[in-house]
């Protein structure tokens, strides 16, 4: 796959959804909604910036995020907070299902870095992976 060179939302969105349409058919699923669960993870080892500690300490704080569930607009208003610069990488998987509802879990790294740095390219919707 090749480098990617571009982040903004609209993309950011897009390979969001692309990354739960691989989970729904891998795992056979049916909802007509989905939200997410944001989990920031903290790499041992990782330096922080001081955009990277803006973004633990404000938005993706425990209080501001932990165990609460954001709708797909909001989920990606929260992580491209800082676009074009978005988490280096971002692990999806299925939480459950809450009637028509699917639940998914973001788990984000805190680096936030530009499109070129970002891992997961070669899935072909960066910086997102399913877990499946």
């Amino acid at each position: 796959m090749e480098r990617v060179t571009q982040m903004n939302s609209e993309i950011f969105f897009n390979n969001l959804m692309a990354t739960v349409m691989e989970i729904k058919d891998k795992k056979g699923l049916s909802f007509s909604e989905c939200i997410f669960m944001i989990e920031a993870v903290e790499e041992r080892g990782k330096p922080l910036n001081s955009a990277d500690d803006l973004m633990r300490l404000n938005i993706l704080s425990e209080e501001n995020v932990g165990g609460k569930k954001f709708p797909l607009s909001v989920t990606v208003d929260i992580l491209c907070g800082l676009q074009p610069m978005v988490p280096i990488w971002i692990n999806v998987s299925f939480v459950e299902m809450d009637g028509d509802t699917a639940i998914f879990k973001l788990e984000s790294s805190l680096r936030f870095r530009k499109p070129t740095l970002l891992r997961n390219a070669e899935t072909g919707h960066p910086p997102f992976k399913a877990i499946v």
